[in-house]
């Protein structure tokens, strides 16, 4: 996965020349990037990942921490809707199902099909609503940042409490 920052001259063509050397993601992360959905260079990315039918990464949820993050608010998934109607054959991989408001990546992926949800950060309860309401082909089992602290035991153990409480098979 790659991720082309802002301020980086013909994302489009950097981009292509990723892909050309094995890249298989796109990652869009404007709440670290500082941009918004009108942003120019995310539609030169999003037009070259629509071309190539790779599929996008979208980082969401707002998580108020400006050390790292230049707009928190700016993860807030319902921003994006207009991206998901814009480009409706690209495959959007929503990391975080929208964090502190999962219900609304959930509510938008019940309109999208092109949306695909991770489990990182959330609980169980949350997971098996997902799988309950898009199915589980749409749902993707992640850690976020597994080289940090126990984040991949933490997100299997999650998953792994989904199917004890009965709640998916």
């Amino acid at each position: 996965a790659v991720n082309i920052p802002p301020k980086t001259r013909r994302p489009g063509a950097t981009l292509r020349r990723f892909l050309d050397r094995g890249a298989k993601f796109l990652k869009i992360h404007p709440a670290m990037d500082g941009e918004g959905v009108d942003s120019a260079h995310y539609h030169a990315l999003l037009k070259v990942a629509d071309e190539r039918g790779i599929p996008v990464i979208l980082h969401s949820g707002c998580i108020h921490t400006h050390i790292i993050y230049k707009n928190p608010e700016l993860g807030n998934l319902e921003r994006f809707e207009s991206w998901f109607r814009l480009y409706p054959k690209l495959r959007f991989v929503i990391a975080h199902m929208n964090y502190h408001h999962p219900e609304v990546a959930i509510d938008l992926a019940e309109q999208y099909p092109g949306l695909w949800l991770d489990t990182s950060w959330q609980p169980a309860e949350t997971i098996a609503e997902a799988v309950r309401r898009i199915g589980a082909e749409r749902i993707l089992m992640a850690s976020d940042w597994p080289l940090v602290g126990n984040n991949l035991q933490v997100a299997v153990e999650r998953v792994a409490e989904t199917v004890r409480s009965g709640w998916i098979t």
